[in-house]
């Protein structure tokens, strides 16, 4: 395939992969020496969004149909005032028509539990999503990674298809077959980090064998070349144009360092470099303004849990189940001592166990579409603040809200607590307010971390803390001073103070040195609101941080 017109980059990239950074996914910063390039612009991040990069494993939303994945990418990236609906629709078609996926357009892409298109249609609607906004430069990393030799073969035919159409594409792959290797125009060559042979892939072998390698009449090239790199073939013939070498330097790359390929490319980027002024480029702005953006993806994620609805329903069955129970254990708790206060205290803690510890499943929320955030986000689909709004109040209202109502409801007149209008819509508001601030606190431990298994780890930590310093374990005035502070950060303290207004009588909240005036109350709502409000804006500053680079 043709490459990109300037590139100029350090050969010793270690960790860092050479195709992320030439396509802006990885910071040029982390290079040792030398820049990356196009068109004699230094590279960003803002590459991403006037140019298509295809990550190895098809990264779409498995709950909407192909067409469906195509017309949001479309929606996106095409500007409203360059293209009406109608455009847009019409360039959905015209990329399934020349991607070969009009059998499969109405088909869901697929989950871990619903069956959906094959391994190549994914690809190949992969490649649709970003062939939608017409790019000159595609990258791919590995695209016939996991697929059948067929199948790849079609995948690499497409390639040089849009190839010839005038497009530049590069992509990485490992030892193709013969039939893929020979549709190369340019073929890089990379071991260890370093560059061993840059230049036309019909000419690679012939550069091997004038090093003293010999590759076999009806050897496939592509494993030539990976037992060369692997020193599984030695040269036929000693070769001094590595000369002096230290210890640890790689011998093919030094060689090919001196070689006339090498030279003949390092003096015309000189020459290009020489004449032209090295730029930063133009900042480059998303193609639809934020409204539209959050109505977008706001719509798809709606969509995504209505077709995908197990967990809206667990967590409401759940609720129902948990109400009643503790309803009848609790059922209406009679107003004489010592059981009032012991009933009424121990429902208490068991209703903010379950507002709390419910929530748990919170912590997916950011985890199971991280890798399509950071692609989407980084291709210019959409402006991290938006993806961050439609999420959560798509998970909030029929994963939190509505289950904790119902859960309440059904909980407060089981119990028997104040038959009174206002306690009880004050109740719910609570309620309401607690489970909004636990799950708050997960989506911050969702956005921080990468794996469920440290978000649960990371998530259980404050709970527990919150829960010993509640009041309803230990009497807090008896704890040691500096300790003492951790409990103005305790859920279940502000619903302990709250839950305490739901019992008549006032002795024993004087008592218990409960405030149980309008502000008394108010307090703890603000408290609440606090602690949601600063979790909030933290899971957003970390979703932030994670896609700064991929």
């Amino acid at each position: 395939m043709t490459s990109l017109n300037q590139q100029r980059t350090n050969y010793s990239v270690s960790v860092f992969r050479l195709l992320d950074v030439i396509a802006g996914r990885k910071d040029p910063k982390c290079l040792k020496s030398g820049q990356a390039l196009v068109d004699n612009t230094i590279v960003t991040s803002d590459l991403r969004l006037c140019s298509a990069y295809v990550v190895q494993n098809g990264i779409l939303m498995g709950t909407l149909t192909v067409r469906e994945n195509l017309a949001f990418s479309a929606n996106l990236r095409l500007s409203r005032k360059e293209y009406s609906s109608a455009d847009k629709k019409m360039r959905v078609d015209s990329v399934i028509q020349e991607l070969g996926l009009k059998d499969c357009a109405d088909t869901k892409i697929g989950t871990m539990f619903l069956r959906g298109v094959s391994g190549g249609e994914k690809k190949r609607c992969s490649i649709g999503m970003e062939l939608i906004t017409s790019p000159s430069l595609l990258f791919l990393d590995e695209p016939t990674t996991g697929l059948d030799a067929n199948t790849a073969n079609a995948i690499i035919e497409l390639l040089q298809k849009l190839s010839k159409k005038g497009k530049t594409v590069i992509f990485s792959i490992h030892q193709p077959r013969y039939s893929i290797f020979s549709q190369f125009d340019h073929l890089t060559l990379m071991n260890k980090g370093e560059i061993i042979y840059a230049g036309a892939a019909n000419k690679a072998i012939t550069y091997f064998e004038d090093l003293g390698y010999k590759c076999e009449p009806f050897n496939n090239p592509a494993d030539f070349f990976l037992d060369v790199t692997n020193r599984t073939v030695l040269p036929q013939i000693h070769n001094n144009q590595s000369g002096e070498m230290e210890e640890n330097e790689n011998p093919l790359a030094v060689i090919y360092r001196q070689s006339p390929h090498f030279l003949k490319v390092k003096d015309r980027l000189s020459q290009i470099s020489d004449g032209l002024e090295v730029t930063k480029g133009d900042r480059v702005g998303y193609a639809t303004p934020f409204y539209y953006q959050l109505m977008l993806v706001s719509g798809r994620t709606v969509r995504n849990i209505w077709r995908n609805p197990q967990t809206s329903y667990a967590q409401l069955f759940l609720n129902i189940f948990f109400g009643i129970l503790v309803g009848l254990i609790y059922y209406q708790i009679p107003h004489t001592l010592p059981e009032a206060l012991q009933n009424r205290t121990g429902a208490f803690f068991f209703l903010v166990i379950n507002m709390v510890f419910g929530n748990l499943s919170a912590v997916e929320l950011f985890i199971s579409e991280r890798v399509l955030f950071i692609h989407e986000n980084s291709s210019g689909f959409y402006c991290t603040s938006v993806y961050f709004l439609s999420k959560v109040f798509a998970d909030l209202i029929p994963n939190r809200i509505l289950p904790v109502f119902i859960f309440s409801a059904i909980l407060y007149f089981m119990m028997g607590l104040k038959p009174d209008v206002e306690a009880f819509f004050l109740y719910c508001l609570t309620m309401s307010m607690v489970s909004l601030s636990a799950v708050s606190l997960a989506f911050l431990v969702s956005a921080s971390v990468g794996s469920f298994a440290m978000a649960n780890i990371l998530i259980a930590l404050p709970y527990v803390l919150m829960m010993v310093f509640g009041g309803f374990l230990v009497n807090l005035n008896s704890m040691l001073s500096w300790m003492s502070w951790l409990k103005w950060a305790s859920i279940f303290r502000y619903v302990f103070l709250f839950a305490f207004h739901s019992v008549r009588g006032d002795m024993y909240l004087d008592h218990q040195e409960i405030d149980h005036s309008t502000w008394g109350f108010w307090q703890n709502q603000v408290a609440l609101t606090g602690i949601m409000c600063v979790c909030l804006i933290l899971a957003y500053v970390q979703l932030r941080r994670i896609n700064r680079w991929k």
